[in-house]
């Protein structure tokens, strides 16, 4: 197996891979990773929280040394989110179905095409084309604030996105 097929060709992996490899065999515990490597297990974990927009890609590497196993772990840079992905994310921490989550991803598809800094000449802001008393004052551009607010709005005019999304579709607005 090529030392390229375990760990990729992203730069800052290598990187690591290289560093780590080297402060392993400065302290005599580790040797050529292409004579031992094992295995390369891939564990996606949270970096921040719950509401970040970033996660990390932790990765092990384990080696042999004298038919004894040694993990050598390692972080990859952090991946972003994409606005899709975060508004997702967002509905189902509000407790929606996947097809409420779809329907939420089709409202913010025809408000903004997914542009969370878009505003219309009516003064409407963000994914989901907020009015400009509900975004005054408040984190607009987020997309994260603005998805959260327009579930709310959502569920309390029309009584759910799904309820949203039926409205749009007939009045071409919510």
């Amino acid at each position: 197996m090529k030392v390229h097929d375990l760990i990729g060709s992203n730069p800052a992996r290598r990187a690591l891979v290289a560093v780590s490899l080297a402060f392993a065999m400065a302290a005599g515990i580790a040797v050529p990773l292409m004579a031992t490597a094992q295995e390369v297990q891939p564990v996606a974990a949270p970096l921040v929280s719950a509401e970040a927009t970033v996660t990390a890609v932790a990765t092990t590497v384990t080696t042999t040394v004298a038919s004894a196993p040694v993990a050598v772990p390692m972080v990859t840079v952090a991946k972003k989110l994409t606005v899709r992905q975060i508004v997702a994310k967002v509905g189902r921490n509000a407790g929606l179905s996947t097809r409420q989550v779809a329907a939420l991803l089709w409202i913010a598809k025809r408000e903004s095409n997914f542009h969370p800094t878009s505003e219309s000449r009516s003064e409407c802001h963000g994914l989901f084309q907020l009015s400009k008393g509900m975004a005054h004052g408040h984190p607009w551009k987020n997309p994260t604030w603005n998805t959260k607010r327009a579930i709310k709005y959502m569920r309390g005019r029309y009584g759910g996105v799904l309820q949203a999304k039926a409205f749009w579709s007939s009045h071409h607005w919510y």
